[in-house]
């Protein structure tokens, strides 16, 4: 076995900040920038909505791609979704694979906590090459969560890993697996107010819960990708991935009738067994490019697929009444006898056929076009003889149209309007049919902007957007269906770049109107959506950019969310602000690198609102401390 020279590995520099190219999101390992998630897009979810990528290619995710696999995830939306194949109008999350390269390498990461949970963890990811086609890489991730958030304690475990084969250099395969194991957690305590009064501002951190509602939960991701060139300017892009997601036992805890003053009228308690959801997905892509002067063209031919087969429902609605009368609490409510019910099978199969080009003329524009088939089948199955079974068929034609021109050296501007189809939100736990997923949805987008360059390294880039697609919600006897349209409207900024050498900003404001239109509804309002949402992230890092201490700042602010369905409760805005530093220094070789955190540095008390109507809490002020070593 021949294993090339020891060299850095590139855990030890990551810097979110320092990475992102705009301000609409970007997420590595547990920090973030920017002002979108992977669960939240303009108002909407692109990842319940099937709008996933892996290194580009199609992906039917299930819970979320685990393990130390995932190098980055980014946010393909605006002017970041140009030239990128299929878009969709709600946003794509695109996640980027470590990949085995040709030298041996291996990072040990340990931590007191990280910007999401308190517990210590240890990471450890290595690359090792087996000889000149072939390399391995592998990870591992062991967390003892010793306080959620919300309280309660809970293990981590997660492993993954991936063999590369390169026979020559036309054809790169890859094969990997990633497995995440959540043990022992209970269900967080959600608030749900009563008319129109804001819930108690319960403790945080403290477990409120009930220790009853343990649960195991596992999460695999395997799946191969493949880039093979033909020929000069032809290549074969291709992937295949399965994954599951398992849980034995499934509970959401709901407080009902929460005052002010932390009476509580009722306690819902949700549960279920035995839910498993599986898919198996991916893409097939046929890439032309090739240029004649100053214009660029690709050509793609593409097929995407799943499969999906979920078994859920046959829920026990346990009503457990006051118990002692408040929030503050978890003593009074034992856990009664129950037995879950026969459960729904959902499948569906889908298969979209289609077509993108795109090209450049270099100093003068963009374009982008695409065109693809739907052809989707959608079989539930329901476990109760008291529901008809449903069969929903779609054969739809989705199709993208964008570009960009070109005023000057330092401003373009852009725009473009597409349909797409997404899976509808899957139905909250406290519906009277949660769990179930709706059929496929027809979502529209058109938006236009301008990208600037202020400065050498720092981009300006500004645009509006309208979104719409059906809006599904409870109805008034908790049913979940369609209850109209949501049509979000919008503006987003992003200024990223250097602002001098060594300082470096991803800030970015998004302005929303989201209002909804139909014939049952109490308000015009979705609930949980914000109208405001700004963030600034700031790092400095000394010697213009090349010393070893850096010092990071991260503002973001939140504004009020409507509550409830008639609009007439809104929970207040808030704004949070963390900072960091990172100290980089060698030890005999071993590139080192020491990084204090405190989140939410002034430790403000801000509640969270599901578009069910949920209060939850945001995370209280922490501190801690992690270190990396790439030996």
């Amino acid at each position: 076995m021949g294993l090339a020279a020891p060299a850095h590995a590139q855990q030890a520099e990551q810097n979110v900040a320092t990475e992102s190219d705009d301000a609409f999101g970007r997420q590595v390992g547990a920090e973030k920038s920017g002002l979108y998630s992977t669960s939240d897009v303009r108002g909407f979810n692109p990842s319940e909505a099937g709008n996933v990528r892996i290194d580009g290619l199609y992906y039917d995710m299930i819970n979320f791609v685990p393990g130390r696999i995932v190098k980055s995830q980014s946010v393909r939306v605006g002017v970041a979704a140009l030239r990128y194949p299929f878009p969709a109008p709600t946003g794509v999350i695109d996640y980027d694979l470590w990949v085995p390269a040709d030298q041996t390498t291996l990072s040990v990461e340990m931590d007191t906590s990280n910007p999401l949970l308190d517990g210590p963890a240890v990471l450890i990811d290595f690359k090792l090459p087996v000889s000149k086609e072939i390399s391995f890489m592998g990870g591992f991730l062991g967390r003892n969560v010793t306080a959620r958030p919300e309280g309660g304690n809970q293990i981590f475990a997660s492993y993954s890993g991936m063999v590369r084969w390169r026979p020559s250099d036309a054809v790169d395969l890859r094969l990997f697996n990633a497995t995440f194991y959540t043990l022992d957690r209970e269900a967080r305590a959600t608030y749900l107010p009563l008319g129109d009064q804001l819930p108690a501002q319960v403790p945080r951190g403290k477990f409120l819960g009930l220790d009853w509602t343990e649960f195991d939960q596992k999460t695999v991701v395997t799946g191969g990708i493949s880039h093979i060139r033909l020929a000069k300017g032809l290549r074969i892009d291709a992937g295949l991935f399965q994954s599951s997601d398992t849980l034995d036992k499934s509970y959401g805890d709901f407080l009902v009738g929460v005052t002010s003053d932390g009476r509580v009228s009722d306690r819902l308690v949700i549960a279920s067994a035995n839910n498993r959801d599986k898919s198996l997905s991916g893409e097939a892509r046929l890439v032309r490019e090739w240029s004649n002067g100053k214009l660029a063209h690709r050509l793609i031919a593409s097929v995407r697929g799943r499969k999906r087969d979920r078994r859920v429902g046959g829920s026990s609605r346990m009503l457990l009444g006051p118990g002692p009368g408040n929030v503050f609490t978890n003593d009074g409510w034992d856990r009664p006898d129950y037995t879950t019910g026969a459960k729904d099978l959902d499948r569906v199969r889908q298969l979209v056929p289609g077509v993108s080009y795109s090209g450049v003329w270099r100093g003068r524009g963009s374009l982008d076009i695409s065109v693809s088939k739907n052809d989707y089948k959608k079989h539930v199955d329901f476990g109760s003889p008291n529901r008809a079974d449903i069969v929903s068929l779609d054969d739809s034609w989705l199709w993208n149209f964008s570009g960009s021109v070109t005023l000057n050296s330092k401003l373009s501007v852009y725009g473009g309007i597409s349909r797409g189809a997404e899976d509808a939100p899957i139905a909250p736990e406290n519906a009277i049919n949660n769990s179930e997923a709706p059929p496929a949805i027809h979502t529209r987008q058109k938006e236009v902007g301008l990208r600037y360059a202020v400065a050498p390294g720092l981009t300006l880039v500004t645009g509006v957007f309208e979104i719409s697609k059906p809006y599904y919600n409870l109805d008034r006897e908790r049913f979940y269906r369609r209850l109209g349209t949501v049509t979000n409207r919008g503006f987003e900024l992003s200024l990223t770049g250097r602002l001098l050498p060594g300082l470096n900003l991803v800030g970015g404001v998004l302005l929303l109107d989201p209002r909804i239109t139909g014939e049952d509804l109490a308000g015009r309002r979705p609930v949980g959506q914000i109208r405001r949402h700004a963030v600034a992230n700031l790092d400095w890092r000394s010697r213009g950019g090349e010393g070893p201490l850096s010092i990071d700042l991260a503002f973001e602010n939140f504004s009020g969310r409507i509550a409830n369905p008639t609009n007439t409760l809104e929970a207040p805005g808030y704004s949070t602000v963390n900072i960091g530093a990172r100290q980089r220094f060698d030890v005999r070789g071993v590139k080192l690198v020491l990084r204090p955190q405190i989140t939410n540095l002034f430790n403000a008390y801000g509640w969270q609102v599901s578009a069910n109507g949920g209060f939850t809490y945001i995370r209280k002020r922490t501190a801690f401390v992690s270190l990396v070593a790439d030996f």
